[in-house]
């Protein structure tokens, strides 16, 4: 074995650990206070809750803009050049700030105009924070420098800090806003130890945006961007949706249940951030080692997925008594609906982020994820009306289904071959 090909399985190694470590603690850590916050708000105050943060995290779509996919890749292949490192990285934040401007503004005037969002107003303004950490914590640039570590530092500490303040400040359900405010400041308290150990170890030197760097960003951001919007239209439009079909008692039901899906479903994460800017790197040299190693991924991220999604089915009930309480019952059928997810999204993750991406398909990811969240949108508004939470633990179901067919499909258009790890035929530059 070549020295090269140690030291790549090293860092991938390396990386995965230091993100396993994040992603225990993201287990762990809301763990110990989401018990506490369902018991204390109830499934109406947490459906409240469940409902800004929802509306929230658009804004937060809005400002990442794709970069966590497109600025890493990029990072990656500047690896070593502090000077185009630096362009980037100003280039970049300058279009976040404007960004989240824009988000703003707009959340402002929904606030305004539209009354089932002016009836939860102090929630949602407190939730607001959490865009300002957006832009702090450029977890794309640690990521495209494989220093997965830092991300996991940050990550701990802050969401460690502020689970003190959780247990001591929320007593009942007048505190639902200062709920949201405490967990909104946690990716701020990341963003500024981010900030501290960037100018520390001198990651990035000053450089001054100019505008047309910024367009440049925004410019090759665009496609990506699509496609997480697209992707949040069967994400964050689900409980957004719910609330103004059902209210948010259906809304606390829903989002209880989901947050042990994706907590459970978050175990692949280290795995597959830590994998990404590797296949990135080998793809511009050699599509058939990286789809040797985008296959190595299918089988360990399919089969450990598998597993867990066979597990969360069989351990619901359990899993709703112990964490929820009896209040929240009706959360039992939801999550068996949406037991299978972990595994699907672990094989749509693979065709798409890990081949589709580092391929160029960007245009055809998009396509794929925009038509799918305009399939969820009408699913949910199809079957929510009947089933409330159970309609769009449907809805999602069938979305993720179809969005890893259709990524397969295109996959096998392109003669893009994992059984084989066929050299594709399909450039960086030009998309089918």
């Amino acid at each position: 074995m070549s020295n090269s090909m140690c030291s790549n399985r090293r860092v991938i190694v390396h990386n995965s650990f230091a993100l396993a470590a994040m992603q225990a603690a993201n287990l762990l850590l809301p763990l110990v206070t989401l018990p506490y916050l369902l018991r204390v708000l109830g499934p109406e105050h947490f459906g409240i809750y469940s409902f800004s943060q929802a509306v929230l995290a658009y804004g937060v779509v809005f400002a990442d803009y794709g970069f966590n996919l497109s600025a890493t890749q990029r990072i990656a292949q500047a690896q070593g050049q502090i000077e185009i490192i630096s362009r980037l990285f100003w280039s970049i934040q300058a279009a976040k700030l404007l960004l989240i401007l824009a988000a703003s503004l707009f959340m402002g005037l929904l606030i305004w105009s539209v009354p089932q969002f002016s009836a939860v107003w102090p929630v949602m303004l407190a939730s607001a924070p959490v865009m300002l950490g957006s832009l702090l914590f450029p977890q794309w640039l640690f990521q495209g420098l494989e220093q997965m570590w830092l991300i996991s530092f940050c990550t701990i500490i802050a969401r460690a800090s502020v689970i003190p303040l959780i247990f001591w400040m929320v007593q009942g359900i007048e505190d639902t806003w200062v709920a949201a405010l405490i967990l909104a400041c946690g990716p701020v308290i990341a963003g500024l130890i981010a900030c501290g150990i960037i100018w520390r170890r001198k990651l990035v030197g000053w450089m001054r945006p100019c505008w047309r760097e910024v367009r440049q960003a925004l410019a090759d951001g665009w496609h990506l961007f699509m496609s997480t919007t697209a992707i949040s239209l069967y994400t964050n439009a689900n409980p957004m949706l719910l609330g103004l079909l059902n209210g948010h008692v259906a809304v606390g039901i829903f989002n209880a249940a989901d947050k042990i899906r994706v907590a459970c479903q978050s175990l692949s994460t280290p795995l597959s951030l830590a994998v990404y800017p590797r296949v990135n790197a080998l793809m511009s040299r050699d599509p058939r080692a990286g789809l040797a190693l985008a296959r190595k991924l299918l089988l360990i991220q399919g089969g450990a997925m598998l597993l867990l999604s066979c597990l969360l089915w069989l351990l619901a009930p359990w899993a709703v008594q112990l964490i929820m309480g009896p209040q929240f019952d009706a959360a039992v059928s939801v999550l068996r609906i949406l037991a299978p997810l972990p595994f699907i999204i672990g094989l749509s993750n693979v065709f798409g982020v890990q081949i589709m991406l580092p391929l160029g398909m960007k245009k055809s990811f998009s396509r794929i994820v925009l038509a799918s969240g305009l399939i969820n949108i009408t699913l949910v508004i199809l079957l929510a009306p009947r089933w409330e939470a159970d309609g769009v633990a449907m809805a999602v179901l069938v979305t993720e289904c179809i969005v890893t067919l259709l990524m397969a499909w295109a996959l096998f258009r392109a003669d893009v071959s994992l059984f084989t790890c066929q050299s594709p035929t399909l450039s960086r530059q030009h998309e089918i």
